[in-house]
């Protein structure tokens, strides 16, 4: 049964009222009410003021109206499936005092619904209009992340509530629960306080730590595939079709250095012929760029070997054919006997975590690695610049781009001195030969 009560906590003649709000065993929970009582005049008998002064006939009065609104509006909320607590019981105090209820935006839950409705109509870089399908999923997933936190917390979090302390929960929360990773933690945060952002923009209060709520990324172990690995993966007969397939969309995506968003939609219309060379043109899904992809000899020996045409796919959707892929090129690589232990992270299904470890290369494979292969392998010859690479792999700046395969400037300028090395040798060689040229 809802029971309302009040009392005092203290002995001063400016003592904050409370009330308790219980449901038995089920809920008990209290606040402060807003009104204060001298101690000598507070009744611990009937939980109210002594009437002997006017002041607190008046007091008395107010209070019995409070208990009123809360056990009707308990009736209506508990009706409607609203969460009764702490929260719960300030929202009707300041709603009895005449204190004004938030905007629904002024809501984390419910500005990260606008923004989401808002995504496919924003401008975006370059004067864009609209952001990705993707874009949308994943707001929509942190929204809906949002929501189980609130559940989880019994609380409903205003845009104001978002500040490090907040950073800290959340994150603590979805890994804690195992819902996310490290990295997707990281980002998950870094998605919210985009969210809140966009509220500031638009004239809404929010915290003024919002600024220094911070998102995170943990570098996972790199295992790009050798050009020797990737040779061995080639000349494995497979009996099964999809295998098949399989082999030749993972030798080509070590060629073509995309993304599996753009390496499943590649087809023979997107051949082009320059200068009387063969290049792969297609417009990268994520980044927009317009990359033009030099034909390799191993991905025209493919290509060849199916009439002109590139591997067919295993779905029309490319997120699906991309889960097949996946799925397929462990075992693939498997088969390949690429059984190498090396460091990575993956996914236990028993306690549905990604888990750090030690596994067999083939067990960790994935359509990503196609891309980091390529970056990798080319990457560590002198006869490929950088740059070059990057206008094929479409990352923004060469910081990102040996980030991405794990390289650091150290590495970089190592590789110029072996050049510069080799160099010397070569015309020291040079030299003794003219010398010997010379005596004879």
């Amino acid at each position: 049964m809802a029971r309302v009560q009040y009392f005092i906590q203290s002995q001063s003649p400016n003592a904050p009222i409370y009330v308790r709000f219980s449901l038995g065993r089920a809920l008990d929970i209290k606040r402060k009410t807003g009104f204060i009582c001298d101690a000598k005049n507070w009744s611990s008998k009937t939980g109210l003021p002594k009437t002997g002064e006017a002041n607190n006939k008046n007091l008395k009065t107010t209070l019995q109206k409070l208990e009123v609104l809360i056990l009707e509006e308990y009736n209506n909320d508990f009706s409607k499936g609203v969460i009764i607590n702490g929260d719960w019981l300030i929202s009707k105090i300041d709603l009895f005092n005449g204190r004004i209820e938030p905007d629904d935006k002024e809501y984390l839950v419910n500005y990260g619904n606008h923004y989401v409705e808002q995504l496919p109509y924003a401008s975006i870089s370059k004067g864009l209009k609209g952001n990705s399908i993707d874009s949308v999923k994943k707001y929509t997933t942190i929204v809906n992340k949002i929501i189980q936190f609130q559940n989880f917390k019994k609380k409903k979090f205003l845009l104001k509530d978002v500040n490090i302390e907040f950073g800290r929960e959340f994150i603590k929360y979805l890994l804690d629960k195992g819902i996310t990773n490290e990295n997707t933690a990281g980002r998950y945060i870094k998605f919210v306080k985009t969210i809140v952002l966009d509220a500031r923009r638009n004239g809404y209060e929010v915290n003024s730590q919002i600024d220094s709520v911070k998102g995170f990324t943990v570098a996972p172990p790199k295992n790009p595939f050798s050009i020797e690995e990737i040779n061995k993966i080639k000349s494995t007969n497979f009996v099964e079709e999809k295998y098949q397939i399989t082999r030749d969309w993972f030798v080509i995506g070590c060629y073509v250095g995309q993304r599996a968003s753009d390496l499943f939609r590649m087809n023979k219309n997107m051949i082009e012929v320059f200068e009387s060379m063969r290049f792969i043109t297609i417009t990268q899904k994520k980044t927009k760029k317009t990359v033009q992809i030099p034909i390799h000899r191993e991905v025209e020996n493919i290509l060849n070997e199916r009439n002109g045409e590139f591997p067919p796919l295993f779905s029309n959707n490319i997120e699906t054919n991309t889960t097949l892929f996946n799925r397929y090129i462990k075992k693939v690589c498997e088969l390949a006997e690429l059984n190498e232990i090396v460091e990575g992270n993956l996914f236990d299904k028993k306690t549905k975590k990604t888990e750090k470890g030690k596994f067999n290369k083939w067990q960790l494979v994935s359509s990503h690695d196609c891309r980091r292969s390529f970056a990798t392998n080319f990457y560590s010859k002198r006869e490929f610049p950088t740059p070059l690479l990057m206008n094929i792999t479409a990352h923004s700046s060469e910081k990102q781009f040996l980030e991405y395969i794990g390289k650091k400037p150290l590495d970089y300028s190592l590789q110029l001195a072996e050049i510069w090395k080799e160099q010397a040798i070569q015309e020291e060689k040079n030299i003794k030969l003219t010398v010997l040229k010379t005596a004879n």
